[in-house]
Formats: C-alpha cells, sequence, structure tokens
C-alpha cells in the first residue's frame, strides 16, 4: 500500500485503504498515523461528510465542538457532518487510527495534492505566508469536502485569490 505523507510539513502519514469507486456515495477508508504530540488539521468541518475515527493504538484527544474527548485504543469517535472538529496526539508515541469518510468525494484527491506540495516545498508551515497560500487554494478547491475555522473560510477564499493573482498553481 502507498504511503501519503506529509513530512517534514507534519508528522502524518496515510495509507489508503479503500478508495471510493463513486465519490458522492461511497466510503474512504485510511489508516492515519500521527506523530508523537502532533496536532491533524486545525478546526474544521466537513460539510457533507460523516467520519469516524477508532484509534487502532496511542491516545489522542478529539476536539469536537466545544468539548473534548480523549480516545484510546479501540475508541471509536463518530463526527456528523457540520460538526467543528480537531485532534491532537497526545502520547509520546505515534497515534494510529482507521478513518472512514462517507461520501468520500474529492478527500483523497485533496490528500494526493497536498503530499505533492509538500514535497515540492511549495508547503512548508501553517507561518510561512506563501504556504498559507497554497494551502487556502487547496481548500478552495476542495470545498465540499472541508471548511476551516481558523482561519475563516473567508479568509482563506481571500488567499487564494492572492495566489491567484500572483501566479500560483496547485
Amino acid at each position: 500500500m502507498e504511503i501519503i505523507d506529509f513530512e517534514p510539513f507534519v508528522k502524518r502519514k496515510t495509507i489508503v485503504v479503500k478508495s471510493a469507486n463513486y465519490k458522492q456515495m461511497d466510503t474512504m477508508v485510511m489508516i492515519i498515523e500521527l506523530g508523537p504530540h502532533e496536532a491533524g488539521l486545525p478546526m474544521h468541518i466537513h460539510p457533507q461528510q460523516h467520519e469516524t475515527c477508532e484509534v487502532l493504538e496511542g491516545e489522542a484527544d478529539f476536539i469536537i465542538a466545544d468539548k473534548t474527548v480523549h480516545a484510546v485504543k479501540g475508541d471509536r469517535i463518530e463526527i456528523p457532518p457540520k460538526t467543528p472538529h480537531a485532534i491532537k496526539n497526545t502520547a509520546a508515541s505515534w497515534l494510529r487510527m482507521r478513518d472512514t469518510l462517507w461520501p468520500a468525494l474529492g478527500f483523497e484527491e485533496e490528500l494526493r495534492e497536498l503530499h505533492g506540495l509538500v514535497h515540492e516545498g511549495k508547503v512548508t508551515g501553517y507561518r510561512n505566508l506563501k504556504s498559507r497560500i497554497y494551502l487556502s487554494m487547496l481548500c478552495l478547491k476542495y470545498e465540499d469536502v472541508h471548511h476551516p475555522i481558523k482561519p475563516s473560510f473567508k479568509k482563506m477564499k481571500l488567499l487564494a485569490s492572492v495566489g491567484k493573482f500572483m501566479g500560483y498553481k496547485i
């Protein structure tokens, strides 16, 4: 199986276990590995997708709306569409979890494009303006997949416009 990694941007690896044939109807299943004390995506929502996370190894805090749920091996977290959420590995070891998204939509394609941007050196960190522009352009391209809470989707649209004006391409 192919590993989609995002290092050095973030210590995260994704293994696609099941791709979706019909992206509007089928599920996508991944194994996500998150490095020690590493955070996943900043707080975001999936406008149309239901997400299920099952911890296989390690432990994590899932921030879901306004509460934090600590999860350990065997725990399963359900995240309905339009629910703000984020995740943080709370251990000194790697977190490994099974992540299922339904419907898949363009999530796998977005991951693959992010992988490319990281390995081309276009995305190097959240604090880098160039990286934030590329991340905003990617987010806007896949707006049916997820919307950030902070920075706001409105700010991401503005940064994506700046990127297009400057000739950035994803």
